[in-house]
């Protein structure tokens, strides 16, 4: 129903303290009805319980359902009327008043389906008590409060009939009241409720002053709470709006047509903005002329929007300085958009430069593009894939690709990020060649180790330098004793001459490290005739010897390059590798020298001591067997022959012995003040029995320090020696000169050849064809210079006329005597004397000892 409260809010606010109202009088009523001294204790208890349901239950339906509550509360008002009959008959006429306010208190401020559902309850109760009158005493009659004989069915009837009665009443009284209010109202108050009940924000403006603000307005534009009436509207319209307001307004007063569809700023009363969808339209108001605004609030539209325009314009500037780079193509391979960063990486000017283009063109292999390309279109996503770019200014670089199909308004694209990897591939490429270079080296050492052919070795080298490299041609340079150089391998179809290379191959033995020409420049002031075979850069390593360099290792290239650390070390290796194999071949052909001298040694001393051990041994057996029967005579000349022949093996043992121990490291020297005239004299007075020769000597009585019996083992061999091979004449002179002592031994005999007059003093050599006496194993002069060397002095040889061996020897060694230095290691001599090494014997002859 509708009355004349024509406010939902006010009547709203009506039924809420007609509630109160209402739970107030039950309080009041009916407490003291409930709790007088003849009321049953289940009565109290069930009563108490269905008022405070009475009281509640309106509540509770507001609360939880959002309805008004007019309808639970007549519900149970009309349930509670009849239970005040039920348990005390004598309230009701009560009863029945409770159930007509009830109804009537649903007809007034409930709707009309409100009031019917009310009046019919409450009617269908009031005839329910004929029934338990007819049906019910006996059951009922049981409960204390009963009197059922006190009522009169008729008045049950009469009540019944009431209800329906007052129902019809009060719903005359509310048509009588909505007509009378719907005549008295005037078109403002139609087009207040009208307008208060819009959604829509409606504002009327007479001049400046707003008149009039439906709730939907002053929500909108005042949220606080209060109202917009009095106010001026340019307090509401944003001041870079206003100008274009008084336009439209103008406008619609002028035309007296409405402007709708207007996109304005407003400004709330806390000054938030409110974006609105403005109508304006003329109206009377009254007597004047009044303007109408109608605002659509879009300000969450707005703001969204808004927010919208600020994430594109976020994600516009960071698709912009994102330091990755990023593109969008079509699957046609046209470029739709780059960042800067894509700018960057393919060295573009701008991205203009870039949109547009084939994204082909920048791909050196146009398969690793049609692979993209169809791994997009079977995946939809592409992460990691790796391929060469070629950038606008000829640059490669190694990308890493992570792509997408995607499907847009404006069709199908390729979007994706490209990261640079260039140096990580380059890393990865170099430990790759790194470990191909290490297996190379590793391979040709096993090789070296597996060959003995220098020559082999050197070919099958420059083919797996040359492939591991990458280069045009390696040649091995092998270099003589004069210099000069010539290939001893290469790798295949090189096409130069040793005499080409020969310019490097002098640089690196002239600096001993690598030499490096990098560009066609620099191979041309070393090598022109390298360059005139198409090599435009080169490299060259020294191969390094034991004693004397191998020669060199050259490496050549078409194209101009740098060689890297890693290549250098490469080539180190190899040259290092070729190194020792040379001196293992070497080492081989001297060992091979060594086992044929150690034979001729073997046979020489078996030779050589055989002569006087067969003179000794038939000696003595003639002794032993005629000793009886020889005369003095031939006892002395049997017993010369016997110490002759002795002497002579004695002195050969003691050179070998000599050798043996220096070829160890352990031959001594015991240094002591000695008389030379008496030693040379001693020493010669054993060659007085060599008939045929004359031996002078001329040696002055001075005294050095020197080992006694080194200075005569070297006299001896020395004359031994002049004897064998010399003339006939001998001279044995001595003197003092600048501090040192000069013993020399002279012979008219043929010269020693010049180029010989060094080896004669190395172990087992001689310069004579002539076989000699029995004791010379050509060890006499080798071991008289070592023992020469130890004792800080020296021995030569010269001619000048006559063959001239000289000793030289320090006239004082004061720092060393004193006392004996017996058990001198070879190397300690060496570094007290700076002698020679013990090796320069040639074979280990120590087991002699």
């Amino acid at each position: 129903m509708s009355t004349g409260i024509s406010s939902r809010k006010e009547r709203s606010k009506l039924v809420l303290k007609l509630l109160r109202v209402r739970a107030v009088v039950y309080v009041l009523a009916g407490v003291p009805l409930l709790f007088t001294p003849t009321m049953n204790r289940a009565v109290v208890v069930f009563g108490v319980c269905a008022i405070l349901l009475a009281i509640v239950n309106p509540y509770v339906v507001r609360r939880f359902e959002g309805l008004s509550g007019v309808r639970a509360a007549a519900l149970s008002d009309v349930v509670v009327a009849y239970g005040m009959w039920l348990f005390a008959p004598t309230s009701a006429g009560l009863a029945l008043m409770l159930a007509m306010w009830a109804v009537a208190f649903s007809v007034f401020l409930g709707s009309a389906r409100d009031a019917r559902i009310t009046v019919g309850v409450a009617a269908a109760l009031e005839l329910s008590k004929l029934f338990v009158l007819s049906f019910g005493a006996t059951a009922l009659g049981a409960l204390p409060v009963m009197a059922l004989a006190d009522v009169n069915p008729i008045l049950v009837t009469a009540g019944a009939a009431g209800l329906i009665g007052a129902y019809l009443s009060f719903d005359l009284i509310d048509r009588y009241f909505i007509a009378r209010n719907d005549a008295a109202e005037t078109g403002e108050e139609r087009y207040r409720k009208l307008m208060d009940a819009a959604p829509v924000a409606f504002i009327v403006v007479v001049e400046k002053a707003v008149v009039y603000a439906n709730d939907a307005a002053n929500r909108v534009l005042d949220p606080s709470g209060g109202s917009l009436v009095g106010l001026s509207i340019k307090e509401f319209v944003d001041e870079s709006a206003y100008g274009r307001y008084k336009a439209l307004r103008g406008q619609v007063i002028r035309v007296l047509e409405a402007a709708d569809n207007e996109q304005m700023l407003f400004r709330s009363t806390d000054g938030s903005a409110v974006w609105v969808d403005l109508t304006v339209n003329a109206v009377d108001y009254g007597h004047d002329l009044a303007i109408q605004l109608m605002l659509y609030d879009r300000s969450g539209q707005y703001r969204a929007e808004e927010q919208l325009r600020r994430t594109k314009v976020d994600y516009q500037t960071f698709f912009e300085r994102i330091p990755v780079a990023l593109y969008r193509s079509r699957p046609d391979g046209q470029i739709a958009h780059v960042n800067q960063a894509m700018v960057e990486l393919v060295g573009a000017e701008s991205p203009s430069a870039i949109v547009g283009k084939d994204a082909e063109s920048f791909y050196v292999d146009a398969a690793d593009r049609d692979r993209l390309t169809e791994l997009l279109g079977d995946e939809g996503v592409v992460a990691g894939y790796e391929w060469q770019m070629r950038t606008m200014d000829g640059r490669i670089r190694w990308v890493r690709d992570t792509s997408r199909l995607i499907d847009t308004q404006d069709g199908r694209f390729y979007e994706g990020a490209i990261v640079d990897v260039t140096v990580r591939r380059n890393v990865e490429d170099e430990l790759w060649a790194r470990a191909v270079q290490q297996e190379a080296a590793a391979s040709i050492g096993q090789l070296a180790l597996e060959t003995e052919d220098v020559t082999g070795l050197c070919e099958a080298l420059s083919g797996i330098v040359s492939e591991v490299l990458g280069t045009d041609g390696v040649a091995v340079m092998r270099r003589d004793s004069k210099g000069h150089f010539q290939i001893v391998g290469a790798s295949q179809a090189l096409g130069v001459e040793a005499t080409m290379l020969s310019g490097i191959a002098d640089r690196t033995h002239m600096s001993a490290g690598p030499v490096l020409l990098k560009t066609a420049a620099e191979v041309r002031l070393a090598a022109p005739a390298v360059l005139d075979r198409g090599f435009h850069a080169c490299i060259g390593l020294m191969v390094p010897g034991k004693e004397i360099n191998f020669g060199t290792l050259v490496v050549l290239s078409n194209d101009e390059r740098s060689f890297s650390a890693d290549d250098l070390n490469f080539l180190h290796s190899v040259t290092n590798v070729l190194a020792a194999a040379v001196d293992r071949a070497g080492a081989y052909t001297r060992l091979e020298a060594l086992v044929e001298s150690k034979d001729a040694f073997v046979a020489s001393v078996s030779h050589e001591l055989r002569t006087p051990l067969t003179v000794v041994s038939g000696l003595a057996h003639e002794l032993s067997q005629r000793w009886m029967t020889l005369s003095d005579e031939e006892m002395d000349e049997f017993t010369a022959m016997l110490v002759g022949q002795s002497e002579d093996m004695a002195d050969l043992i003691e050179d070998l012995l000599v050798a043996a121990r220096a070829n160890i490291g352990n031959v001594a020297v015991r240094i002591v003040p000695v008389d030379v005239a008496v030693e040379v004299k001693g020493v010669l007075a054993g060659f007085e029995s060599h008939t045929g020769h004359s031996i002078a000597s001329d040696v002055p009585d001075v005294t050095i320090s020197a080992d006694p019996s080194r200075l005569r083992q070297i006299l001896r061999n020395l004359v031994s020696n002049a004897i064998r091979y010399g003339g006939k004449t001998i001279e044995v002179e001595g003197y003092v000169s600048s501090g040192l002592f000069v013993l020399e031994v002279k012979d008219d005999g043929d010269p020693i050849p010049e180029a010989d007059r060094e080896r004669i003093f190395e172990p087992y050599e001689r310069a004579h064809e002539t076989a000699g006496k029995p004791g010379s194993v050509g060890l006499g002069l080798s071991v008289s210079r070592t023992l020469a060397e130890l004792m800080r002095g020296s021995l030569t040889y010269r001619h000048d006329g006559r063959s001239t061996f000289r000793l030289e020897l320090p006239a004082s060694l004061s720092e060393l005597e004193g006392g004996p230095h017996s058990g001198v290691r070879h190397d300690e001599a060496l570094s007290a004397f700076g002698a020679i090494g013990a090796g320069r014997i040639g074979v280990d002859v120590g087991a002699i000892q």
